[in-house]
């Protein structure tokens, strides 16, 4: 569906306009804090986004998520 940041935000709008207007958001998992900065370009650079984010962080996963998944990628929540 997408690559880039830019991508995503048409893909975000693609998505809200056949919803009809539905709010929609995104959850992402952050390896890096330049994701979160590119992201964010984006949604500047294309004045639209995600009406929500919800991130997460390397404590993150599912419970059927093998350990190494959740112990070693993203970005701790803490410093």
């Amino acid at each position: 569906a997408f690559r880039t940041p830019h991508e995503m935000i048409d893909f975000i709008r693609h998505v809200r306009d056949l919803g009809g207007g539905i709010p929609v958001g995104i959850k992402m998992c952050v390896g890096h804090p330049s994701e979160i900065a590119a992201l964010c370009r984006a949604m500047v650079d294309q004045q639209n986004g995600p009406d929500f984010i919800t991130v997460d962080g390397a404590e993150g996963g599912t419970g059927a998520a093998p350990p190494e998944l959740t112990n070693s990628v993203g970005l701790p929540m803490q410093e």
